[in-house]
């Protein structure tokens, strides 16, 4: 009884029955109102026909002819003597216990007139009438009854057709079967759903391909420095090396990097929770700079790099340990991959009314064009960065913060104006407020 396809159909007859009984009773109102006005014309009939035949209207050989010979009837004068019936005068057939009707002239009674019983279906013409109208009206309603039931059953099918369709591919993507799409057909209801299944199927068979993928490539980051520092602990183990401190200095710097792998891919995952929650507030822009370039001022120093400030609107809005976190990764790649006495710029400016642009430049070698659509892939590393440490997390992790403040990040590198990370973040009012994560596992954008 749950399907669809009964429900349907039940209530489809259901509220046909009920269709009937309405019209049932409609109609037998109707038939009943009829027959009561039939009687009451039929008895004024009666009476009009009595007053022809007391005032004399009438003349005798013609008197019984008016009286309709359906109904019993029995006039009386003034004294009480019958004087007409269309039952005959001579034979004493006077209806008992019936109510006789005064019949006056001018405020003077001429005399009485009974009744009989002024029914329809006494008259043998419209007894016939009524049954033929009976029959035809029970014909009538086993052939909508029958047609109703099929129609209902067509209509159940079309509705359920699809929708039991739809819920066996729904039944085939949760047992992990998505070979083929769900047909987009029916009912605009039952279409929306086909979508959003077939939709849900790729985005599931997209990130099953991207966690085989980042699998994989989880596996190729850990295998390099564990086989690294294995080999080395093997030939301290065989006297090849010694355990000096410029091996346990490799060994240490190995292990270092697993640290590093592991701790961006735990912080990723919790990025990429559903439940993250974005405190967003008015943060001082120049502050927010000032706070970056003291944490990196160390490697700034080491490496002469021109240090630039470029800051046009006084506040940003958004989560400041969030955007820490991405400026950070943006600004160590910059600094990393430049030469020494290179210029990196750090800049805050407008992007438009509704947006606020940040940005980070730096002056070293430009990215490969082919390498610049994957730069924001999980743990890619190209012939670009191959060569240099990291975890190949930096800017996914900052891709992923972007986009819980609703943002957007691109990147462009040429030889001439060096490679520029440009974010942009929605202007936001005044106040602290929680932002909850609906941004879902996305790929990065090509």
């Amino acid at each position: 009884m749950n399907s669809l396809f009964r429900r349907t159909f039940i209530a489809f007859v259901a509220s046909l029955v009920v269709l009937c009984i309405v019209l049932a009773g409609a109609l037998i109102a109707g038939y009943n109102r009829s027959m009561v006005t039939w009687s009451a014309r039929r008895t004024e009939m009666v009476q009009e026909a009595a007053y022809r035949i007391l005032s004399g209207a009438a003349e005798e050989p013609d008197a019984v002819t008016v009286l309709p010979p359906d109904v019993p009837v029995f006039i009386y004068d003034a004294e009480d003597r019958l004087v007409a019936s269309n039952r005959g005068v001579g034979r004493r057939r006077e209806l008992e216990h019936v109510q006789r009707l005064p019949v006056h002239a001018n405020g003077t009674l001429l005399g009485t007139v009974s009744i009989g019983s002024t029914a329809f279906r006494n008259d043998a013409a419209n007894s016939a009438l009524v049954e033929s109208l009976a029959g035809a009206a029970v014909a009538g309603v086993l052939a909508a009854v029958a047609a109703a039931i099929l129609v209902a059953w067509l209509f159940a099918r079309s509705l359920s057709g699809p929708a039991a369709r739809v819920a066996e591919g729904i039944d085939r993507i949760a047992h992990g079967v998505r070979s083929s799409p769900i047909p987009e057909e029916g009912a605009a209801e039952v279409v929306r759903i086909a979508q959003a299944a077939n939709t849900l199927s790729a985005r599931l068979r997209g990130e099953q391909e991207l966690r085989a993928q980042w699998a994989r490539d989880v596996t190729h980051d850990l295998r390099t420095p564990i086989a690294s520092m294995r080999s080395q602990l093997e030939a301290i183990v065989d006297g090849v090396h010694s355990a000096g401190p410029a091996t346990v200095q490799s060994t240490l710097a190995e292990l270092e990097r697993v640290e590093h792998l592991i701790a961006d891919l735990d912080e990723l995952m919790r990025l990429e929770e559903p439940n993250v929650e974005v405190r967003v507030r008015q943060i001082p822009a120049e502050e927010f700079l000032a706070t970056l370039h003291q944490r990196f001022s160390r490697d700034i120093e080491e490496k002469r790099i021109v240090f630039t400030r470029d800051v046009r609107i006084p506040a940003i809005a958004g989560d400041e340990r969030l955007l820490n976190r991405a400026f950070s990764n943006l600004l160590n790649n910059a600094i990393r991959h430049a030469p020494a006495g290179a210029r990196v710029v750090l800049r805050i400016e407008p992007a438009s009314e509704q947006a606020v642009c940040l940005s980070v430049t730096n002056d070293g070698e430009p990215i490969p064009q082919e390498e610049l659509p994957h730069v924001f892939d999980r743990l890619y590393r190209g012939e670009y960065a191959r060569n240099s440490s990291g975890s190949g997390l930096g800017l996914t992790i900052a891709k992923r913060i972007v986009l819980l403040h609703e943002g957007e990040i691109d990147i462009q590198s040429s030889s001439e104006r060096g490679t520029t990370v440009r974010i942009r973040l929605p202007r936001s009012p005044g106040g602290e407020s929680v932002l909850s994560s609906e941004v879902g596992i996305s790929e990065p954008a090509h």
